[in-house]
């Protein structure tokens, strides 16, 4: 389990620090600053990981490389009264080549991933995958 102190430091910035291994992260209001990681985009972070680790151990369990997998994510702040993230696009470009059962396989164990899982269904997350040069649609 992780523990993270958030300080609030002034000038709409705060200091995130992991207690656990003393390292830190500066966030500061992306709608107005935008020179830190915004709340979004950290969470947007936290999923793209999220999704590479999961798809990693599956990677590592079958002698699959995946290294050099990336994950863009763009979270979009919405919502009505309140404002909220309403919609995650993710793209997981892995450089490699891998026959369809191993891509359906990746794409499986990416969608395993706890943090995808801990939205709720009025947040629309779309995945998309690319290996080599194949796009291919996920949901």
């Amino acid at each position: 389990m992780s523990k993270v102190e958030v300080t609030y430091t002034g000038g709409m910035q705060c200091s995130a620090l992991n207690t656990r291994n003393a390292k830190s992260v500066s966030v500061d209001c992306s709608l107005t600053r935008a020179q830190e990681f915004g709340p979004e985009t950290l969470v947007a972070a936290g999923l793209g990981s999220c999704m590479l680790i999961s798809m990693a151990g599956f990677a590592e369990r079958h002698r699959l490389d995946v290294t050099g997998a990336r994950a863009d994510v763009d979270a979009t702040l919405g919502g009505e009264p309140e404002m909220r993230i309403t919609a995650i696009d993710v793209m997981v470009r892995v450089p490699k080549n891998f026959n369809q059962q191993e891509q359906t396989s990746l794409e499986k164990a990416a969608a395993t991933c706890p943090i995808k899982h801990s939205f709720g269904a009025d947040t629309k997350i779309t995945t998309r995958f690319e290996f080599g040069n194949a796009s291919v649609k996920a949901a």
